[in-house]
């Protein structure tokens, strides 16, 4: 189920509020829990239901492994020891088993329906062998919940995660807005709230911000998002055909596109996290604002750049070893992160760039502009341009997008590509333009192209979303915005396009 269709707003979402308060009233909070686990199953399922048994299996499985660590005896830190060597040396060996045991099985299910034909692809191209690709469809979410479960056993086995119960496991898991498509929720962000007594009553204050949140994600995904991608994706299936400004347009364009549809479906997640009594974390922070590629990666998607540092670079031995090390923990980082990111080498190709660039800062860091909005600039271009590679269906493609934006020379394409931006909400002045004044269309669809621009750039530039709501969100013409805003996006519902974040 998708958070921008007209189903999870006016039936879904009204019917899982009401039940979890009224639940909640009840002496005993399993009920609740119980509820709750099961329409996150019911949201999951109604996409595909042949993906629910795969995320079963996976919470069974992690939450039997944890349960492992409690059958060994108590953790090094309900013993008082400082790490895992301080409770003896069977007991640690009882334990790593454990954890490569549970390590492995997320692992090896991460790697069979994600990249296994990458895999069988290559051996076959390497070795000129005949091995038959199967048909393996990739579940929702897969690399979401594997990660968070990944994270909570390292931490089971580190002592620093406590034995949950069940339903507060399963919950922790499940709970909807983030399971899909993140941000990648820590245990210990969320199951003390699970516990607590703030989530068993509605408070006003966190439910109208979350409505807000909810509100100005809906209308980045639907206003913006979805209308860049009109053009995107007409121009990525013709770059044999794009000249050197159609081609700048199109990465731009995508670049613009994947920030609001992904931040977008992160503002839904919290905005819902907040309807139930949750805060959950900030996964963006205006990174296309960044003055250099560390500085983007401490912006965008920062669950995921969290979860890299704690679990391959400070294990790595982070920036501790030497200016060599660390290059080299930055390489294999940014390595995980392309190949995290999606089973083909545009994405490795992607990770690789990135790994690079930080390489690149952390030997020469005096190496940069004295103003921040030329180093904003630089970083743009680079993240745009890596971002293409990103996006392109395969390296070939790439490479020719990439000699069209630096030797495409000019054909008019531009004026074609702005032509395709044919929404609803210029209907009715198309039509008029196409009767009275059919020579003004051209210059129209510029316009409409340029404004599209315009504010997506000014948005990116300005406050985050959360900032706005402090200041003018309680507001009346705040208020009114965002009423606006919900209508409008409402209205756009009619086609629906799934999260671009779902592929990966």
């Amino acid at each position: 189920m998708l958070f921008n269709s007209v189903i999870f707003i006016t039936i879904f979402l009204p019917f899982v509020l009401t039940g979890w308060y009224l639940l909640q009233r009840l002496e005993n909070p399993a009920y609740g829990k119980v509820f709750l686990i099961g329409c996150s199953l019911f949201f999951y399922g109604y996409y595909n239901v042949s993906y629910l048994w795969i995320l079963v299996v996976s919470l069974l499985w992690n939450y039997c492994v944890s349960e492992g660590f409690a059958l060994l005896g108590k953790t090094p830190s309900e013993m008082g020891a400082q790490t895992p060597q301080a409770s003896g040396g069977r007991s640690l060996r009882n334990r790593r088993f454990l954890l490569i045991l549970g390590l492995s099985g997320n692992l090896g299910l991460l790697f069979y329906f994600k990249y296994f034909n990458f895999f069988i692809e290559n051996c076959n191209w390497l070795l000129h062998t005949q091995i038959q690709i199967e048909e393996i469809a990739l579940p929702l979410g897969i690399s979401f919940f594997t990660f968070q479960q990944i994270s909570f056993l390292v931490e089971r086995y580190r002592g620093k995660a406590p034995r949950y119960a069940f339903l507060d496991y399963g919950c922790f898991i499940t709970f909807f807005p983030q399971l899909v498509a993140g941000p990648i929720v820590l245990h210990d962000e969320f199951i003390p709230q699970l516990q607590g007594r703030l989530v068993r009553r509605p408070r006003a204050d966190l439910f109208y911000r979350g409505v807000s949140l909810f509100i100005l994600g809906l209308a980045k995904k639907v206003l913006l998002a979805d209308v860049l991608g009109i053009l995107v994706n007409a121009e990525f299936d013709n770059i044999a055909y794009l000249d050197c400004p159609s081609a700048w347009l199109t990465i731009v364009c995508y670049m613009l596109e994947l920030y609001f549809d992904f931040s977008g479906y992160s503002d839904m997640a919290r905005g819902l996290g907040r309807l139930f009594g949750f805060e959950l974390p900030e996964n963006f922070r205006s990174p296309l604002m960044a003055v250099s590629v560390k500085d983007f990666w401490r912006r965008w998607h920062l669950t995921l750049s969290r979860f890299l540092s704690a679990y391959i670079y400070i294990p790595l031995g982070g920036n501790r070893k030497g200016k060599g090390r660390q290059c080299l923990n930055l390489f294999l980082v940014f390595l995980a992160s392309g190949i995290w990111h999606g089973a083909d080498w545009t994405f490795i190709v992607w990770g690789l760039m990135h790994g690079l660039a930080c390489i690149w800062e952390t030997l020469f860091p005096r190496l940069r502009f004295k103003k921040d909005w030329a180093n904003r600039i630089v970083t743009g271009l680079f993240v745009t341009l890596s971002f293409s590679i990103f996006r392109s269906d395969s390296l070939e493609s790439a490479f020719l997008l990439w000699r069209k934006l630096f030797a495409g020379g000019m054909n008019g394409m531009l004026l074609g590509m702005c032509n395709v931006l044919q929404i609803p909400e210029t209907y009715a002045l198309r039509k008029l333009l196409e009767w009275k004044f059919p020579q003004a269309l051209n210059a129209f669809f510029v316009i409409c192209t340029a404004l599209l621009l315009g504010i997506s750039i000014r948005l990116v530039s300005g406050k985050r979303a959360e900032e706005w709501l402090e200041k003018k969100g309680q507001k009346p013409v705040g208020i009114l915005l965002l009423a606006t805003l919900f209508v409008w996006s409402l209205v756009s519902l009619s086609q629906v396009s799934t999260f671009l974040y779902f592929n990966f």
